[in-house]
């Protein structure tokens, strides 16, 4: 080696410069480590500095451990899913009877099914380990990562969703408030009279199958949403929300108390259901205006209409059978239907203007999907389509009628955008209405007595339709002939009494 040939840098190490130590080193404990490579007859021009190279040392990047893809799960025992597979069964049987509108059969097994959910929500704080067992609980479990880059989630090896031992009781709870409802002499012994218990005690279960642990810890498998109870939660909020219309407009009184003083849990199932619902959680009452509670339900029906599986695909998707066997186009259309009673009832125009709206948007998702080419539902969905617009139209005149009150019935009035919109709203339902009697029976017979009574109250939609267009139609001859055809349809006392403009 050359005295004055140029140091090569090793790879690794970082160059640098340093002068010599003098006298005693008082920090060389703090300083860092340092690595001299240089020879003995080769210096610097400086003789106090020398070349100095630090080791540079990194340490290679931790790797992920794999992860298991599924977290291991204790299997439940024979024992508890027989006992699941019991309630199911009895819960089959139970909604049934209440399809077939047999309230002596179906009466006594729902109150079975609450029964023997109240005896297991004693048992288990969650009563999802009867069916999907309870996962291994390790001693130092892992931080949950919440880094964008976290781990993709799990995938759900749960034999059913966690959410559906409450949405069975839930729904039996709701069933049995419907039955309440319509005699309050079937309850027994200590059973409360008024149906809103039932449908309170129904949320509360599905607010408490909703906060699981399995669902909010984050470390277990992201099941599948259970649309079912999203359904049935969105139909116990409109039961709520009529029950609250009936109490605020004077037709229903001595509403229960907002919390029950409910004996021990052990003793009654609606204090087992309180004690299980989650701390945070704000509990419905019927102080709740019907407008809020119809946006609540709203968005359940939004969660469970998306969720809901189409026919193409029904078996893939559907969860475990616990109740009445699928339909699609069954559950958009009670949906559309209970919607448009409550919209019918509300006391503003511009609420039963919004929800009218809502409810035509589930039924035209149903002509969407080709449910109105099948025979069964041509005719019942047409109808409900008109009464939908017929809501609408009838909506848009009470505006007009108010402004007409302070002007008179001008043409201005006539000429209004709000005209315009209630004229539109009102041909439609008068189409909608004549397709659908079309299709029940091939044309209008004129002997309105002798029809069934949906016919005739048919017949009594568009009418009403009819006369309300002709009070907003400006062509004289055109008006009359309006008049005329409500008539018809009414019957001869039909006009009398009725708003008709001179």
């Amino acid at each position: 080696m050359e005295p004055h040939s140029k140091l090569r840098v090793p790879r690794g190490l970082w160059k640098g410069r340093a002068n010599k130590q003098r006298g005693s080193n008082l920090a060389s404990n703090h300083r860092p480590a340092k690595r001299h490579r240089f020879d003995s007859e080769e210096t610097t021009e400086d003789g106090d500095t020398e070349e100095v190279f630090y080791v540079v040392e990194c340490s290679p990047e931790p790797e992920d451990e794999p992860e298991m893809e599924n977290e291991p799960v204790v299997a439940p025992d024979s024992e508890k899913v027989e006992e699941w597979n019991d309630l199911k069964e009895l819960f089959f049987r139970a909604t049934q009877m209440y399809d077939n509108d047999d309230i002596s059969e179906a009466l006594p097994l729902l109150r079975g099914v609450i029964h023997e959910c109240h005896r297991l929500l004693l048992l288990y704080t969650d009563p999802s380990c009867l069916y999907n067992g309870l996962p291994r609980r390790t001693p130092s479990p892992e931080p949950i990562s919440i880094s964008p880059s976290a781990k993709p989630a799990k995938k759900c090896t749960c034999a059913e969703s966690p959410t559906a031992f409450h949405a069975l009781l839930g729904t039996a709870l709701f069933l049995f408030g419907n039955l309440i409802s319509q005699d309050s002499s079937l309850a027994v012994d200590d059973e409360p009279t008024h149906p809103a218990t039932y449908w309170l005690a129904a949320l509360d279960v599905f607010e408490t199958g909703e906060n699981l642990p399995s669902r909010t810890s984050g470390r277990g498998c992201v099941a599948p949403e259970d649309w079912r109870m999203a359904i049935v939660w969105g139909r116990t909020l409109l039961a709520v929300a009529d029950e609250a219309l009936s109490l605020s407009q004077g037709r229903k009184t001595a509403p229960p108390p907002p919390e029950p003083k409910w004996p021990s849990p052990a003793a009654s199932p609606f204090a087992a259901i309180a004690l299980r619902r989650p701390p945070a959680c704000r509990r419905i009452t019927l102080s709740a205006s019907p407008h809020d509670l119809l946006l609540l339900a709203m968005d359940q029906f939004t969660r469970g209409i998306f969720h809901m599986p189409h026919p193409a695909h029904a078996s893939e998707e559907a969860p475990v059978e616990t109740s009445r066997p699928f339909s699609r186009a069954t559950e958009l259309f009670t949906i559309a239907r209970e919607v448009l009673a409550l919209a019918e009832r509300l006391p503003t125009a511009s609420e039963r203007l919004r929800w009218a709206t809502w409810a035509d948007g589930i039924l035209q998702q149903m002509d969407m999907e080709g449910d109105t080419n099948r025979e069964q539902w041509r005719g019942p969905v047409t109808r409900a389509r008109g009464e939908c617009w017929l809501v609408v139209g009838t909506a848009r005149m009470e505006d007009i009628e108010a402004i007409a009150e302070d002007r008179g019935w001008d043409e201005e009035v006539l000429d209004s955008e709000d005209a315009e919109e209630a004229r539109e709203g009102l041909n439609r339902a008068i189409e909608y209405f004549e397709r659908a009697a079309g299709s029940a029976k091939g044309e209008f017979g004129d002997e309105v007595e002798d029809m069934p009574d949906e016919q005739q109250q048919m017949h009594a939609f568009l009418a009403e339709a009819l006369l309300t267009l002709a009070n907003l139609t400006k062509d004289e001859t055109k008006r009359e002939e309006l008049y005329q055809r409500a008539q018809t349809l009414g019957g001869e006392s039909f006009l009398e009494g009725m708003d008709v403009d001179d």
